[in-house]
């Protein structure tokens, strides 16, 4: 936070502005520091061994760019003072958004520029302390478990009278599989060894068939019951892993770029496989197994104490223990199943990497390398999986071991009461032996489940996480409806970065006319692409407005503005699937004449037709059987058939040899008629039409004018950018 209270015995020349505690000393050890900067002084704090000391006591008027650092786990906060690079604070990785805010804040202000406190979020835990996953706000660890289990249930609304139904089959058969082991008693009691007031033989034989009867029919129908119960649970189970799937893929759709900019596409692949399909399993048979067992427990323990309350305590005395193994339990498997799902997402990271990536391995001949790195995760994997069932295993061996020594007792102390006859007959013995075998047979079945249930809960958790993590790009409260834009474009004092210690695009301001072309250009990182990203809004600035037609861009609809900006990017990705409906992806209700006027305005028309299916030609998976060429026609047939008001060209041209370049350049010609038009491109001939140039240099606006106007300064940026890649062609001609 911004405003972190300072230690009673800091003392500072007036009212504090800015206050930011560090979790690093000087010497890079952990301990405790502040910033605190008020309007004549910028103090720095340490926490000593007796009391705090001053390290710091600066004027604001002699210090200047102050800048956010990164460093090796954390970072470090710079001035500059007589010249020389000055380190006032240290600070952990968790304090990298409080310390990159206050550097910026600290600028404005050695500026004079007026600059309020804004809200910074935290990268760690409040509770807890723990690392949060970028665009998150859950911590796993924090995230209460009763709250989890009422969030899955509420899935269940939809299917309220199938769940109703498959209660109602767990309480039947629960009840059927308490009666079958009562039948025991009469059975024993009153037909194979009856006392001194026995019936008939016939009469026996009589009670004999009609107590077999019920046995067979109680059988039948637990069966029936329980293959209906499956099916039920199994359709149930399915339908809500579906929907959690589907609302898990549809978030993933909405959050920002940023969110998987900070992560491997392989763990949140696990999120919407492996997390659904482990609680998929737990809802189609752990949670009916789960409930049948603990009604089992119930039940058994009423009928316990009903047939003899003394053994029941008897086979009861183990169960504190058991109590408290299974929360042992609960607690150690929940932190390594964590680990354990953590540990599969990154080796479905490199599954994905490696074969998204397969021509560049083989083409340096790293299957070793990447074998080995595989081999190195799945080995931390199997410990993982190893360490989780340890503790299952010692719990499941304690667990029987306890049960069993109660199963034992009931032996002796029944036994002894059949021996002496007191209270109790043989029937009666063994139908109470029966119910402590079934007693402990659903506690050990429900270690099971809790060991299930674990690793479901922990799935469910990971899920959530997705479902909650905040989108950067939202819709405005106070959302402006543009369904026509003319194209104007301004950028106004924008900033950025993509990470908040390291801006990329450094107040940026110039404005497009509607209609009009640009050029963007500058060496590698110095923010063309950035730009791009900006005013497609798959981020938003740091600082200053982009606005369209005068409105704010934020303000938009994202609707309404992405369905009038087309982008033709540099690596053109295209969709398993026809040719056409590639094209069509932006408009899938065009009609066929349609996508083959888009396709001649982009010169690609004459190479479909050659194709053995026409538009009808299936396409692999990002383009696979086509050239970089014919992807990059189909491209820019896929921005004219979605005609938009603002076009940009992110490298259109690259990947490209100069006779496809030329049928590109053709088509581009064509396209960019009567819209906006970004452009980026590093061959600088490709902009020669365009109206203006803007020169970005490390992330600021170096010039703008139009190519003529820009080549003539010769101690311009632009004309020493020419000069830099004519040596390159030419010592590339040379080569040749």
């Amino acid at each position: 936070m911004l405003t972190a209270p300072l230690p009673q015995d800091a003392q500072v020349d007036g009212p504090v502005r800015l206050c930011v505690q560090a979790d690093l000393l000087p010497d890079g050890s952990f301990g405790k520091a502040w910033l605190a900067v008020t309007h004549e002084r910028a103090w720095v704090f340490v926490a000593g061994e007796h009391g705090t000391e001053t390290r710091y006591s600066i004027p604001l008027a002699e210090i200047s760019a102050p800048k956010a650092v990164p460093l090796v786990g954390g970072g470090a906060l710079e001035v500059t003072r007589d010249g020389a690079s000055l380190e006032l604070i240290r600070y952990g990785s968790g304090c990298l958004p409080f310390f990159s805010t206050a550097a910026n804040l600290l600028g404005k202000w050695l500026k004079g520029e007026a600059a309020e406190l804004p809200e910074v979020e935290s990268l760690r835990c409040a509770r807890c302390g723990l690392p949060l996953d970028a665009g998150t706000k859950v911590c796993p660890a924090c995230l209460p478990k009763g709250r989890v289990i009422k969030r899955i249930l509420l899935y269940l609304r939809p299917y309220l009278l199938q769940a109703v139904c498959l209660t109602l089959f767990a309480i039947t058969l629960t009840i059927v599989g308490l009666v079958q082991p009562y039948l025991n008693k009469p059975l024993l009691d009153r037909v194979l060894m009856p006392g001194g007031h026995a019936s008939p033989v016939a009469v026996r034989i009589d009670l004999l068939g009609w107590l077999v009867l019920l046995l067979i029919f109680s059988q039948v129908a637990k069966t029936v019951v329980g293959i209906v119960q499956g099916l039920l649970s199994s359709w149930l189970g399915n339908h809500i892993a579906h929907d959690v799937r589907s609302e898990l893929f549809q978030q993933m759709q909405y959050l920002s770029l940023r969110f998987f900019d900070k992560r491997q596409m392989g763990s949140v692949i696990s999120r919407v496989n492996q997390d659904t399909r482990e609680l998929q399993g737990f809802l189609v048979w752990g949670a009916q197994d789960l409930t049948i067992n603990l009604l089992l427990i119930v039940g058994i323990v009423t009928l316990l104490f009903v047939l003899d309350w003394r053994l029941a305590l008897v086979v009861f005395a183990p169960a504190p223990l058991v109590a408290i193994l299974t929360t042992m339990f609960w607690r150690g498997a929940h932190k390594y199943m964590h680990r354990f799902f953590r540990r599969w997402g990154r080796i479905n990271a490199i599954i994905t990497e490696t074969l998204n990536g397969m021509r560049v391995v083989k083409a340096f001949a790293q299957e070793a390398r990447e074998v080995g790195r595989f081999r190195g995760q799945s080995l931390a994997l199997a410990d993982a999986g190893f360490q989780a069932e340890c503790i299952w295993s010692m719990t499941f061996a304690l667990l029987t071991l306890l049960t069993a020594v109660g199963g034992t007792l009931v032996w002796y102390f029944g036994g002894r009461e059949v021996l002496i006859g007191q209270r109790m007959t043989t029937g009666t013995l063994l139908a109470y032996l029966a119910y402590v075998s079934m007693f402990y047979g659903p506690i050990q079945a429900m270690s099971i489940s809790l060991n299930w249930a674990s690793r479901a809960m922990t799935a469910a958790e990971r899920i959530f996480e997705v479902l909650d993590a905040d989108p950067e790009v939202k819709e405005s409260a106070q959302m402006v409806a543009m369904p026509y834009i003319t194209g104007r474009v301004e950028f106004r004092d924008v900033s950025f970065g993509y990470d908040a210690h390291s801006p990329v695009l450094k107040h940026i301001t110039f404005d497009v006319a509607p209609g009009e072309m640009i050029g963007l250009v500058g060496h590698s990182g110095a923010g063309k692409s950035t730009s791009i990203n900006l005013l497609c809004r798959f981020y938003e600035a740091t600082e200053g407005t982009i606005l369209i037609d005068g409105v704010p861009i934020n303000r938009i609809g994202i609707e309404d503005l992405r369905r009038q900006i087309g982008l033709v990017p540099q690596d053109t990705f295209l969709f398993s699937g026809t040719i056409a409906d590639n094209i069509a992806y932006a408009r899938p209700e065009a009609g066929r004449a349609e996508i083959i006027r888009a396709a001649k305005v982009a010169n690609a028309h004459d190479f479909i037709r050659m194709k053995p299916d026409g538009y009808e030609t299936q396409i692999g998976e990002g383009g696979k059987g086509l050239s970089g060429g014919e992807m990059q026609r189909l491209a820019i047939a896929r921005a004219v058939l979605h005609n938009p008001r603002i076009l940009i060209l992110d490298e259109a041209t690259s990947h490209v040899d100069v006779d496809t370049e030329k049928q590109v350049q053709e088509a581009i010609a064509r396209l960019v008629k009567g819209r906006t038009t970004f452009a980026i491109a590093h061959r600088l001939s490709t902009l020669k039409n365009a109206d203006r140039l803007l020169v970005l240099k490390a992330g600021e606006v170096a010039e703008i004018g139009s190519h003529a106007e820009l080549l003539a300064k010769e101690d311009g940026e632009f004309y020493r950018l020419v000069k830099t890649y004519q040596e390159i062609s030419n010592v590339q001609a040379v080569q040749k």
